[in-house]
């Protein structure tokens, strides 16, 4: 199967919601390139801007996935969600778990540069609007046997197992230092606390540097960053143990919290 038809089936089982097997699940892209020819081929397929809201920024994860710092796939407009996530269906986007996330949402472009010079990290921040403290909804297009059957750069392809991000309280960038986004994570379940993190848990040690990463790797490829673009930096902790009802609450010491509840 080729990347094209590799993504074309991707973006299909995100428009109709259902689960690819193992014999129509894609064939693994046979290197890193590969697997961003067919990020890329998603977030630019017609049905994203028709049926998915459109490209709305990237999830970073994976930290030495592939043997990469991290890795980063594109999210969609329509699952990006304000608390407490009642327009995201858990069955929808087929959750699998859910993660405490700095996100940074781009106030001007960082677009790539013709001399390939890379992006500094003073840069980046100046470039960022609003921290917004989030979680992160995993999801699969696949079933266990379709991963199982694939590799572990098949399992990626599948937009790092992205579903849907829920939005809570934004902080203005330009108030803030990246070291402010550093600072220790919790997450419960119903009450229960079920996990603990910090924002130095995210890829390259920090949200700010992170973004960093991310912008200079599109950078390498001719790419850029957009103004509105929403990137949500890497998990801080994560749970599985959630099901329909559940109420989340995910803590990010002084600068807020957030609470989701896990619907149909």
């Amino acid at each position: 199967m080729a990347l094209a038809d590799a993504a074309d089936t991707f973006v299909k089982a995100w428009v109709s919601g259902e689960q690819l097997g193992a014999d129509g699940f894609p064939n693994a892209p046979a290197s890193v390139d590969g697997l961003y020819e067919i990020h890329l081929a998603i977030q630019q397929h017609p049905l994203v801007a028709t049926s998915l809201g459109g490209h709305g920024g990237y999830k970073l994860g994976a930290i030495g996935g592939a043997g990469e710092p991290c890795l980063y796939a594109p999210l969609f407009s329509k699952f990006l969600v304000e608390a407490p996530g009642g327009d995201l269906s858990a069955g929808g986007i087929h959750l699998s778990q859910i993660e405490p996330e700095y996100a940074l949402l781009m106030g001007s472009d960082l677009p790539p540069r013709s001399d390939g010079r890379p992006h500094s990290l003073d840069e980046v921040w100046a470039a960022v609007h609003q921290v917004v403290l989030c979680i992160e909804a995993c999801g699969k297009r696949g079933t266990p046997e379709a991963y199982a059957a694939s590799t572990k750069l098949g399992a990626f392809a599948d937009t790092l197992s992205s579903g849907g991000v829920v939005l809570g309280p934004r902080l203005l960038a330009s108030t803030m230092k990246p070291e402010d986004v550093l600072g220790a994570t919790t997450l419960l379940v119903n009450d229960d606390l079920i996990a603990e993190g910090s924002g130095a848990a995210v890829p390259e040690g920090g949200p700010a540097q992170a973004l960093t990463w991310l912008a200079n790797h599109l950078n390498g490829r001719g790419l850029g960053l957009r103004q509105g673009e929403l990137v949500a930096t890497g998990q801080t902790c994560n749970t599985k143990l959630v099901k329909v009802g559940d109420r989340v609450q995910a803590t990010f010491g002084a600068l807020g919290s957030i609470e989701m509840v896990v619907a149909p």
